[in-house]
């Protein structure tokens, strides 16, 4: 993993081979940053074996993989009109500039997309299936034992789920089924939306290329899951469409 963690007088600790055959006698913090006032990504539990990572660590440290998957958020600049981030984009922890970058977006990273985020809903929020490069403080109580299913973060999902993501493929997505209003001075570009759990908009919902002889309108205000192909209508990427291909209540 490429977590391009550059800081001066970072090296390589010699315990790390050492530690990947050893348990944990008690539980251990691992945070975002070597750094105790850093974010915490989870608490490993007494039994469990880290596994090291390939990243610098500072001395007193030791960098290690938290497996996934996580919840991320990327700024739409970096998000695609097809909704894919763009490889060497900063994934954060938190839906500000100033946040910890937990890893840098690779061409082949399995992403799942959520919503909006931000007070300007300026970000994106996905979940990354890869695990990332957190850090342990030493020293950490080790003893030598067999190896110990590796524990994982606790993570919410995303208010509105989609599957992995590739250029201009079809996606499932969740939420709520709602109409738009037009008003004279506002005309909606399509007829029908689909809702996040905070009751914003995720998206549009073009259903032209949906074949229904059913009244749409019984699917209103109810939870659906839709499968279809989504994208970008405007260059900041905060309105999208999703051109559905089936719809049917959850």
């Amino acid at each position: 993993m490429n977590l391009r963690l550059l800081l001066p007088g970072f090296v390589l600790l010699s315990c790390c081979a050492a530690a990947s055959a050893e348990v944990l006698l008690r539980d251990a913090t691992v945070y975002a940053r070597p750094d105790p006032a850093a974010a915490v990504l989870q608490v490993l539990p007494a039994g469990t074996v880290p596994t090291p990572a390939a990243a610098p660590a500072a001395e007193g440290w030791l960098a290690v993989e938290v497996a996934g998957p996580h919840d991320v958020y990327v700024e739409n600049k970096h998000v695609g009109k097809n909704l894919d981030i763009k490889p060497g984009s900063e994934l954060r922890l938190r839906p500000d500039a100033t946040a910890p970058v937990v890893a840098i977006m690779e061409a082949a990273d399995k992403t799942d997309l959520g919503g909006l985020a931000g007070p300007r809903r300026d970000w994106s929020q996905y979940r990354l299936e890869k695990a990332i490069v957190g850090y342990i403080k030493l020293p950490a109580t080790f003893a030598a034992g067999p190896a110990a299913p590796a524990a994982t973060a606790v993570t919410a999902g995303p208010a509105v789920s989609g599957d992995s993501g590739h250029a201009l493929m079809p996606r499932f997505f969740e939420g709520r089924f709602a109409a738009t209003e037009n008003f004279l001075t506002y005309r909606h570009p399509y007829k029908f939306q689909v809702l996040d759990s905070f009751g914003n908009r995720f998206a549009y919902l073009d259903m032209t290329r949906l074949l229904l002889t059913e009244d749409l309108s019984k699917y209103i205000d109810r939870t659906v899951v839709i499968y279809g192909t989504a994208r970008t209508i405007n260059e900041k990427g905060t309105k999208r469409v999703i051109e559905v291909e089936s719809l049917h209540l959850k």
